[in-house]
């Protein structure tokens, strides 16, 4: 079984919704998570799990979280290198398109981007929910 870390920013409540329904998932499959906020990640842990799960609401200029999101990636760049990866997250304005930024660098840094994001406009709806859940299950084990 996969040792899972999921690590989530969230300006709102939409992306933490997001990433409960990802838990759900986990757990209801006999997972086992251990979740962070961006704020208080144990950056060793997550990178050494078998599967990272990373959510972000879009900030700014259509971007991941410049505080604690960004930085950890960047630090830990290469160390992403064939590590099981999955990133979603919500956004307000603008189309998502933060999201194929951010797969595009975690690729760089070799990560495999095991299934495509989703993203929710504002608040995920009951579609995206149970999408977003049902990955959860399907982490436990690929």
């Amino acid at each position: 079984m996969n040792k899972i870390s999921l690590v989530y920013y969230s300006a709102t409540g939409n992306t933490e919704q997001m990433a409960k329904a990802i838990e759900e998932g986990i757990v209801e499959a006999g997972g086992k998570v251990t979740v962070y906020k961006a704020n208080e990640m144990n950056k060793e842990d997550i990178l050494s799990s078998d599967v990272i799960v990373m959510g972000s609401s879009a900030t700014g200029a259509e971007v991941i979280d410049e505080n604690d999101m960004l930085p950890f990636m960047e630090e830990a760049g290469d160390k992403f290198k064939g590590k099981k990866v999955y990133i979603f997250g919500s956004y307000g304005w603008g189309g998502g398109e933060y999201a194929d930024n951010w797969k595009a660098q975690l690729e760089g840094f070799g990560a495999n981007i095991v299934a495509m994001p989703i993203l929710a406009n504002e608040n995920p709806n009951d579609d995206e929910l149970a999408q977003l859940k049902e990955i959860g299950k399907k982490l436990v084990t690929i």
